[in-house]
């Protein structure tokens, strides 16, 4: 009988487990193969049994690649092309895959709960600007190798009246500090600041007016801190990338200028990060210096002279 590729198995398959295996021709196109079985062992076995009827009789060559899912659960392993490995020696690789991609999946859950169990709040209290980027300055002198490129470059302060003191003190230290100094993020100008808040204050007056019931219309008025779940005018961006920002909020309050995450999925609604733009560059310091973990997950190291964060194991 010949195998013929397809995304969906026959209509006369049966079986509660339905399966999808992909072998890979030599020039990496993906052939799919579809079927379904009664359990989960059938379905290994049978898809590499099919698998490899199809190998057999079609003429060229295949990469030594397998992609395939398991009821929408997916893996890729190699072997399949090997003729001194039995059908029981891929199943078993399969299932050492899944074994292995469970545990990993495993080990994320157990961070994310671990790091969802420390407060989105740094402890640590307002300080000095100038003195906490000296710290960082010093750091990156000796542990970097930034090229004029990758830094921020020197910026007039056009259109900052009226923001945090702390805020404009930092767009005046920053000069020549590389872009993604901060995980995530990139460091902004001035000018990058004021187009990032005009469009992202745009952004949600549109949404307001086509759905009003989704934005609060009195977010402004309430206290620094107190999440808009939405970007208002008050949020003056600093770093971003990709739909992110961290932006200091400027409304009244005892929370005035602190340091918020603003993110496309859950807008502002995990609520400051810091109680101020000296608390972030200190605990930025300390945690250089110190090689510790920085906003509850990062940790950073420097890869060819440059500062690469990843999130703590």
């Amino acid at each position: 009988m010949t195998i013929v590729s397809s995304e969906w198995p026959d209509g006369d398959a049966v079986g509660e487990f339905t399966w999808r295996i992909s072998v890979f021709t030599a020039d990496n196109r993906p052939v799919p193969l579809a079927g379904r079985s009664q359990t989960h062992e059938a379905a290994l076995h049978d898809m590499v049994v099919k698998a490899r009827a199809y190998m057999a009789q079609e003429p060229g060559t295949f990469i030594d690649r397998t992609a395939l899912h398991v009821n929408r659960n997916y893996v890729q392993v190699q072997g399949i092309i090997d003729p001194e490995l039995s059908v029981d020696d891929i199943v078993a690789r399969i299932t050492a895959a899944y074994d292995a991609e469970a545990a990993a999946d495993a080990e994320r859950e157990r961070r994310r709960r671990e790091i969802d169990a420390i407060p989105t709040l740094s402890p640590t209290p307002a300080g000095s600007v100038r003195e906490a980027w000296h710290d960082i300055e010093a750091w990156l002198t000796v542990n970097t190798d930034y090229a004029a490129d990758n830094r921020v470059p020197p910026q007039e302060l056009r259109g900052t009246d009226g923001w945090p003191d702390e805020l404009v003190e930092f767009l005046t230290l920053y000069s020549g500090a590389p872009y993604r100094l901060l995980p995530l993020n990139a460091l902004l100008t001035v000018e990058q600041i004021h187009d990032a808040r005009r469009s992202m204050v745009k952004v949600w007056a549109g949404l307001a007016a086509e759905e009003p019931e989704m934005v609060d219309a009195n977010a402004s008025a309430h206290p620094a801190g107190t999440p808009a779940y939405s970007f208002i005018d008050e949020y003056i961006p600093f770093a971003g990338l990709d739909g992110y920002f961290w932006f200091v909020d400027t409304r009244p309050g005892p929370m005035h200028g602190c340091v918020t995450e603003y993110s496309r999925d859950s807008s502002d609604e995990d609520g400051p990060k810091w109680v101020s733009i000296s608390a972030m560059l200190t605990d930025l310091a300390d945690s250089l210096a110190g090689e510790t973990v920085f906003d509850r997950m990062w940790l950073s190291s420097v890869t060819d002279g440059e500062i690469d964060w990843r999130i703590r194991r």
